[in-house]
C-alpha cells in the first residue's frame, strides 16, 4: 500500500501512541528560509483562491455558468493527468474504487462546481468566499452526522456559531436580494463537505493525486450533460480577455493551489497552512471593490466573525482532541488545508 499520499503525508504515528507535535509534519521542522518559502507558498494559494470568485465572474459576463464549469472541470482533469503520468502512474484497483471515485465527484466535482459558479451569478465575490470559510464546521457537522467523528461540546460551540454566522449571511442578502446566491454558496460548501468525509478511505489507500485525477475525470463526464450545449453556442464568441480569465482559473486556482497546498503540507503542521485560509475573504473584497464595483456590507462583517470564531474553535478542538489521542487529521482540519 502506498504511504505517500496527502493523508498519509501528515498523519501522527497512530493511535495510542505518544504525539509529538513537531512530527506531524512530513519532515523535520523546516529551517528559516525553507519556512520562508513555505509561507510564501501558502499566501499564493490564498491569492490564486481570493482572486477565483472575481475571474468567475470575468468569464461569466460571455459563459453560462454550466459552460464554465465544465471548462474549468474538464481543464483541470487534463491537467491532472499530465501531472499524473509524469509523478505517480498509480492504477485505481478495482470496479468498486472506480464506483467510489464516481460517486466522490459527484459531490466533490458536479455539484460543488455547479453550486458556486451559479452562486457567483446571483450574489457578490466577497460574500460567497466568506461563506466558503464556513467549510470547515459544515463538515465536522457531517462527520458527526455520519459517525465518523466524535462530538464534544466545544464542537457543537463552533458549529453554532459558524453556523449562525453562515445564517446572517444568508439573511444580509435577502436585505439585498443575494440571498438565493448566498444559500447556492453555502450548499456548495456542504456538498464538498460530504466529499471530504466520504472520501478519506480512498486518501488512505491511493496517492492524493491519483484520487483527484480521478475525481475530475469522473466530474468532467459528468458536466458534459449540462454544459456542452451551452458550451459549444457560445466557445466561438469569447474574447481574449476570457480566454486569460479561463486559463487563470484552470491552472491557478484549480491545479497550482493543490501543488502548492502538497508542498507546505510536507513541509509544515496542517494546522498552519488551515491558518492562512482567513486571508481569502479580504483579498476577495480588496480586489473586488475595484474591478467589480461591489461594496461590503457593514452586516457582512459580524457575520464573517462568527464564521471565522466558530471554525477556529472547531478546528482548535479537533487538533487538540487528535493531539491527545494520536489519529489522522479530522475532516474539519482537510477542509481547512483544501477550501
Amino acid at each position: 500500500m502506498r504511504r505517500d499520499n496527502l493523508a498519509r503525508r501528515i498523519d501522527p504515528p497512530g493511535p495510542g501512541v505518544p504525539v509529538d507535535p513537531t512530527q506531524l509534519a512530513a519532515t523535520a521542522p523546516a529551517a528559516r528560509p525553507e519556512l520562508a518559502r513555505v509561507y510564501t507558498a501558502l499566501v499564493l494559494v490564498q491569492l490564486f483562491f481570493g482572486a477565483l470568485p472575481i475571474a468567475v465572474k470575468v468569464a461569466l459576463r460571455e459563459l453560462s455558468s454550466p459552460a464554465l464549469a465544465l471548462i474549468r472541470v474538464a481543464g483541470a482533469a487534463l491537467l491532472f493527468h499530465v501531472l499524473h503520468r509524469a509523478l505517480v502512474r498509480e492504477r485505481i484497483r478495482g470496479p468498486r474504487d472506480y464506483a467510489l471515485l464516481a460517486l466522490y465527484a459527484v459531490f466533490g466535482v458536479i455539484l460543488n462546481q455547479l453550486l458556486y459558479i451559479t452562486a457567483l451569478t446571483l450574489t457578490t465575490a466577497t460574500a460567497a468566499q466568506t461563506l466558503v470559510t464556513a467549510g470547515p464546521a459544515i463538515t465536522l457537522l457531517i462527520a458527526i452526522v455520519l459517525r465518523k467523528e466524535s462530538a464534544t461540546p466545544l464542537k457543537w460551540l463552533g458549529i453554532a456559531v459558524a453556523g449562525l454566522g453562515a445564517l446572517w449571511l444568508v439573511g444580509v442578502g435577502a436585505r439585498t436580494g443575494n440571498a438565493l446566491g448566498n444559500l447556492l454558496a453555502l450548499l456548495n460548501v456542504a456538498a464538498y463537505s460530504v466529499y471530504l468525509v466520504i472520501s478519506r478511505g480512498l486518501l488512505r489507500k491511493y496517492d492524493a493525486l491519483t484520487v483527484i485525477t480521478w475525481v475530475f475525470t469522473f466530474g468532467a463526464i459528468g458536466m458534459v450533460p449540462w454544459g456542452i450545449v451551452p458550451l459549444s453556442r457560445q466557445i466561438g464568441h469569447l474574447s481574449p480577455t476570457t480566454w486569460a480569465v479561463l486559463a487563470f482559473i484552470i491552472v491557478l486556482p484549480t491545479v497550482g493551489a493543490y501543488w502548492l497546498n502538497v508542498y507546505a503540507l510536507k513541509r509544515v503542521e496542517s494546522s498552519v497552512v488551515s491558518v492562512f485560509v482567513y486571508m481569502q475573504p479580504a483579498i476577495t473584497a480588496v480586489i473586488a471593490i475595484p474591478t467589480l464595483h461591489e461594496t461590503v456590507s457593514a452586516r457582512l462583517i459580524p457575520a464573517a466573525v462568527l464564521i471565522f470564531a466558530g471554525v477556529g474553535i472547531t478546528v482548535w478542538e479537533g487538533r487538540r482532541e487528535r493531539l491527545r489521542r494520536g489519529g489522522a487529521p479530522s475532516p474539519a482540519e482537510q477542509e481547512m488545508v483544501e477550501a
